[in-house]
């Protein structure tokens, strides 16, 4: 076989086989629920959501029980308590606050101690004991704080568990239970309704089906060229972590989040879009609104617009707190841990930047208009690149 096959071959195991399990469980969920009038009541949708969380999680599948199984009880428990209380939504708000924090220090610990890798024997199968998967621990604290906030009431059991089993957003894109619930009833839509939207969502379909083949080939084509045992320079790693890298990983995910974009209505879903031509932006907040926008949202919204227990926001803390949870969410570990750093100090800059514009104006009038227009989208795009590419090399020096 030739080299680049074996790269891809080798890269394909074990998240591509993940990301294929997955996508041909939700292309199977679509096909069913299309084909079938039954399957389209909310019923019909919820039995196809277990038998995917089953198929997809498999060995899994007790680990994704008791961890989603534990949220729940703990928010109907906090939820029949808060009416004995003089201040219910204060009691528990408080109380769900302190869930999100044991939720995420599991998460975190559990990760960097593979807590998650733990598991038991039973009738000749071993059972993974928890599922601490980065894009169901987001869901969880969404609703957590989202039931927490009196933005929701605690869902039925049927709601809590459609929901979380949804097989378009188990690696993502994250649907919040606020937005699945104004969609309740739209599931199961007539005929004529997926008619109109079909040739717009195979449309969609099939360009987010070329993003992913183009990623995979170009994943396929760094593996091939500095896949381990290369002797590349340091000036050809650089040119190549500041090329290949970060379209293959864009094109890769932006697709396959294309694809499930495109396969949720056949539910009658519409799921929020996680990445907008986010390269060739003006700066880094352009950049993060365009980047992964349903996940990034949460830590918007939950972390760099609240005051996070300060009498008066700081910005710039909770910019950085902001983004070394994203990097915590991706990996316990020096790399990510880094990765966000680097992009929170970097958006600090561009917030002292963005306040103190007018020192800038003498330089600014120093540049013509088409240098001012490329030079903000080419330092965003290299300082991106650089905190991907930096931080092993950051890690290295460290040790």
């Amino acid at each position: 076989m030739p080299d680049p096959l074996m790269a891809l071959a080798r890269w394909i195991s074990p998240i591509g086989v993940v990301l294929v399990l997955h996508l041909a469980v939700c292309v199977v969920s679509a096909i069913l629920a299309l084909a079938f009038a039954t399957l389209r009541k909310p019923s019909g949708l919820f039995l196809l959501s277990v038998i995917a969380i089953i198929v997809f999680y498999r060995t899994s599948l007790f680990g994704f029980v008791l961890t989603t199984g534990t949220v729940f009880l703990f928010m109907l428990a906090v939820d029949r308590a808060a009416r004995h209380r003089k201040d219910p939504a204060r009691f528990r708000w408080r109380l769900s606050c302190a869930g999100i924090l044991v939720l995420v220090a599991a998460f975190v610990l559990g990760r960097a101690w593979q807590f998650d890798s733990q598991s038991f024997s039973l009738g000749g199968v071993r059972w993974g004991l928890l599922a601490l998967d980065m894009w169901l621990v987001l869901r969880l604290v969404t609703i957590l704080w989202e039931v927490g906030s009196g933005r929701i009431k605690l869902p039925t059991v049927f709601r809590f568990v459609f929901w979380v089993a949804l097989p378009f957003t188990l690696l993502g894109p994250l649907l919040r239970y606020s937005q699945f619930e104004q969609q309740l009833t739209s599931l199961g839509q007539s005929s004529e309704t997926r008619q109109s939207h079909s040739a717009k969502l195979i449309k969609r379909f099939a360009l987010g089906l070329f993003q992913v083949l183009l990623g995979v080939l170009l994943t396929g084509l760094q593996a091939s060229i500095a896949g381990p045992g290369s002797s590349l320079s340091r000036l050809q790693k650089l040119l190549i972590a500041f090329s290949i890298a970060p379209w293959s990983f864009y094109l890769l995910w932006g697709g396959y989040y294309k694809l499930m974009e495109s396969l949720a209505p056949s539910w009658g879903i519409t799921l929020p879009q996680s990445f907008n031509r986010p390269f060739g932006r003006r700066n880094l907040s352009e950049f993060w609104a365009n980047w992964n926008m349903s996940a990034t949202s949460v830590f918007r919204d939950y972390l760099f617009f609240n005051r996070l227990g300060f009498a008066r926001a700081n910005v710039y803390v909770n910019t950085l707190i902001v983004f070394l949870m994203v990097g915590l969410w991706h990996g316990s570990n020096g790399y990510w841990i880094l990765f966000g750093l680097m992009h929170g100090l970097g958006f600090c800059a561009y917030l002292w930047y963005s306040r103190n514009r007018s020192r800038f104006a003498l330089l600014r009038r120093g540049l013509v208009d088409w240098q001012f227009r490329y030079t903000g989208p080419v330092a965003t795009y290299l300082y991106v690149c650089s905190c991907w590419f930096l931080p092993p090399t950051i890690l290295k020096l460290i040790r």
